[in-house]
Formats: C-alpha cells, structure tokens, sequence
C-alpha cells in the first residue's frame, strides 16, 4: 500500500496536477459565460462560472525569448486541428486563437510544468478537446503572472439591462414639421413614424425585449498615445508649425515642431509631450483641451459606437479590470458585475502626458476605479439598452492596444515588470 502511494505521489510531483473538468452551474448561473484565466507563475488554467473554479489544468506557456503575452483576450477563432502557419506546420489540435499574431490555446503532446512553447499556452491531450468543447467566440482568456479570481463588485455607473425606449407618438416628425411650417416641400414618407402608424394595435404586438443577442463589449479607457499625437499634430500645423503628417506618430517632424513651440512659448525645450505643454498648445489655439477618456462599445467583434468621457484625479491610475455581467436578469432588469484585476505597469508616455506620479501604484480596485469615471447619462441609457448575457466592460490607463483591430473585442496588454 505504502509503495502504491508513494508512486502515485511520484508520478504527481513529475507530470503534475492532472486536469479536472465538470463545466456544472447551478441553476442561477446556467447562462453565465465561462472565463478562462491562465496563471503564468504556477502554470496553471482555471475555468470560472460566475465565481466558481468548475474545470482546472496545466499547462506550458512561452519560455524564455517567446515570452506569452499578459493581458485580456477572446478567443478569435476555434479549428479542431490545426497547424502552425509560424513554426514548420507544427500541430495544434483543438486550436482558440487569442491573437491574430500567433497567439493560441491548443493540445500539445508535451506540456512540462514549465514554459517551454513559443508564446501560446500549451493543453494536455483530453483537456483541449474538452475546453474546445465549451467555449464560444468572444470567451474571455484572462492571462496573468499570477493567479487571479473573479470577486463581485458594485457601483452605480455599472449598467443594467432595460427595455427599449419608451413610446412616444410625438416622434412623428412629418407631423411636427407640418405643424410648424405649414406646409411641407418634400415628400413625407421618410418621415412617417412606424410607432405612431402601429399605436391603434400596440397593445396586440409583442413587443417584449430580446436579451439574446451577442455579448456587448465595453472598454474605458484614456486617449491613446497615437489619439493624443494626431491632435497635437493638427494643432502644430493649424498653428504654422510644420508638425509633417497627420498620423499619430512622433517622427522627425513632429518632435521638431514640438521643440520649436516650446521654445516660442517660453517652455522648456525638450520635445516632450506633457500636460504643460498640451495645456499652452490648446490655448495658443483656442481651444478646450478633450476629455481625458474615451469609452468604446463592440458587439461581434465589430465596433458599435464610441465617445468621450471624464476621469476624475486623471493623475492617478484606474489599473487594468475585466468586468463581467453574471446572472443575467432581463425581466427584472437585473445583473451582477464580477471583476478581476490585473497587475499592469504604466509605460513612460502615458505616466508623463497624464502626469502620474511614478511612484502612484497600478493596483487599484475595480470599485475605486468606477467612483472616478464621469459617463455622459445618454451614453450609459444607450449601453443599458443594448446590454445582454455574458457582456463586459475592460478598464485600462493605456487607450487602444496594438492587438485590437479588424475582427476582435478589446484586447488589454498588460506589463508585469517581471522577465519575460
């Protein structure tokens, strides 16, 4: 018995923890999205429903030079077996592609308990197929350093789900124009409202709201560097500073431009973009500066719409949160909101064009970071009404990444400070 038992601890100290799947949820959380969260420090992959771990494995992430980017991911694309189009057509069973770079969840015959693939996350045999098997596009792929967890968080500016707008007759504008003018020179069939043709029998129509449809993507964020360049691009030539193009990127020309500004203006002369400086170019061009941030809505991988927002104590960071809607509750107009928080260094630009103190920690709680936002009523009414099952909002300090694009949700690259 003694010798079973000893084997059996030997075999678990060499090849690991196996994986364990169920994929089980109680009743109120049936309709919840798995999140899948995979640890870099302890080689580790946990699925989570709602708040609950119901499925774990190991695996094997990028070694050393092929580091596996840390961040917030959605699964792209899903192909039972695939082969690598980088690495000499490689298998890669039961591939979900994070990244339209490389970067993918698939099978693997070898998966020590250490970092041995080429920037993807490496599964065991079994535990792919069974992942594969769950998932959805757009499922969330959360990858830290170390371990991370879903915890409930609330705050007023979290939306919640609510019907469509409410009917009003009024919003007949033939009739409004021809009440005012008189007379009407065009033909009013653009103009006829549908609602008020369909009053007489409204109460014969289901009109009920529909909460099925795809998963609304939220990303909160600041104005990205490339954002700000272009502005002040625009301003430095509008100004007879010849700034070069307008493409949001500090070349030659651009740092030139700056520095001839600065010197104009009595600012110290070192090409550097900072709040000082934004805050004399904006008013040499009588202008108000924008707001510090931006907030963007995707559904299906395609962008919806986006606006700015305020931020207040802009010099302090929001850290980097994925928050996720559970138990979805149309009829009551009721959801839960569930975070996980990232650690996240800031790069340089954006510590000195919003002033944050470099000392001023990145770990900040989802709750602060909600208190300090400043979202325009109309633009939270218009997330509410198109919130459905599974949707998120991604907070980050650093604008658009360079992984969101053409067909994705919002990709967060996170920096851990630590070696790659």
């Amino acid at each position: 018995m003694r010798t079973k038992l000893f084997v059996s601890l030997l075999v678990l100290v060499l090849v690991g923890a196996p994986a364990t799947a169920t994929f089980a949820a109680d009743e109120g959380a049936a309709a919840d999205p798995l999140q899948i969260v995979v640890s870099l420090s302890q080689q580790r992959l946990q699925v989570f429903r709602g708040s609950e771990v119901v499925a774990s494995s190991r695996l094997s992430s990028g070694k050393p030079g092929y580091a596996t980017p840390t961040g917030i991911f959605s699964i792209l694309s899903k192909k039972k077996f695939h082969r690598s189009n980088i690495y000499s057509g490689a298998p890669m069973p039961w591939m979900q592609r994070l990244t339209w770079t490389g970067i993918a969840l698939h099978e693997s015959d070898q998966v020590p308990d250490r970092p041995a693939s080429h920037g993807c996350v490496r599964l065991p045999a079994g535990f792919a197929k069974e992942l594969f098997d769950q998932t959805v596009l757009g499922q969330h792929v959360v990858i830290s350093a170390d371990p991370v967890a879903p915890e409930p968080v609330d705050n007023a500016l979290l939306p919640q789900p609510r019907g469509p707008a409410p009917y009003d007759p009024l919003k007949d504008h033939w009739r409004v124009r021809l009440e005012a003018a008189g007379t009407l020179k065009q033909n009013p069939a653009p103009l006829v409202s549908t609602a008020a043709l369909l009053a007489p029998v409204r109460g014969e129509i289901g009109f009920a709201r529909r909460a099925d449809g795809p998963p609304l993507r939220v990303l909160i964020t600041r104005r990205s560097r490339q954002e700000i360049t272009a502005d002040i691009q625009t301003l430095l030539n509008r100004l007879g500073y010849d700034a070069g193009p307008v493409d949001g990127l500090i070349g030659p020309a651009t740092w030139a431009a700056v520095r001839r500004f600065q010197e104009d203006r009595g600012l110290k002369v070192d090409g550097a973009i900072t709040p000082q400086f934004s805050q004399t170019l904006y008013a040499a061009a009588g202008m108000d500066e924008p707001e510090v941030g931006r907030i963007y809505v995707r559904r299906d991988f395609e962008p919806v719409f986006d606006a700015p927002i305020g931020i207040e104590d802009a010099d302090q960071p929001l850290g980097t949160h994925l928050i996720t809607a559970s138990r979805f509750d149309a009829a009551n107009g009721r959801t839960q909101w569930l975070a996980l928080t990232l650690e996240n260094q800031l790069p340089e630009f954006t510590r000195a064009y919003f002033n944050i103190d470099a000392e001023a920690h990145h770990d900040v709680a989802a709750a602060d970071a909600l208190s300090r936002l400043r979202v325009p009523a109309h633009v939270l009414d218009r997330i509410e009404r198109m919130l459905s099952p599974g949707s998120s909002i991604a907070i980050s300090d650093t604008g658009l990444g360079p992984y969101t694009g053409w067909k994705t949700d919002f990709v967060v690259v996170t920096r851990t400070g630590r070696p790659a």
